[in-house]
């Protein structure tokens, strides 16, 4: 009897064991989170959209902004689309000139997008927002 016992225990073992390497595969395979730039340059006073693919369909990410000195604006939470798709607007009209990164992290899945990079510059912008096109 205990034979058959520890041949049902192991059994049990060893199915866990393949689910789980199944599911490694799995998210292994899943699209990664992505963010992209409208435009990586933006004059005093302009926009840019941010716009994130490949997140959990209606759900939250945080967007996270640093600036060229190194620190974070706080973190924005953006509720994505029925695709786990969004598109957030930066203004620049209260940035620091030089380089900045941006990134959004996948709140239900922890996985990070890749980061993006921005330069603003002292150059004249728009006064109005233009309308860019829906990617």
């Amino acid at each position: 009897m205990k034979f058959y016992f520890l041949l049902l225990l192991t059994g049990f073992a060893l199915l866990a064991c393949s689910q789980g390497e199944s599911t490694k595969s799995a998210a292994t395979n899943a699209i990664q989170p992505t963010v992209t730039l409208s435009r990586e340059r933006i004059p005093a006073s302009g926009w840019l959209i941010m716009t994130g693919k490949g997140f959990t369909p209606k759900q939250a990410v945080q967007s996270h902004l640093r600036r060229p000195d190194g620190t974070e604006f706080r973190e924005v939470t953006i509720l994505t689309d029925e695709k786990g798709g969004f598109e957030h607007d930066i203004d620049s009209l209260l940035l620091l000139k030089g380089v900045h990164d941006v990134w959004a992290v996948d709140t239900t899945t922890g996985q990070s997008s890749n980061v993006a990079h921005f330069t603003t510059t002292n150059e004249p912008g728009p006064m109005e927002k233009p309308n860019y096109p829906t990617f």
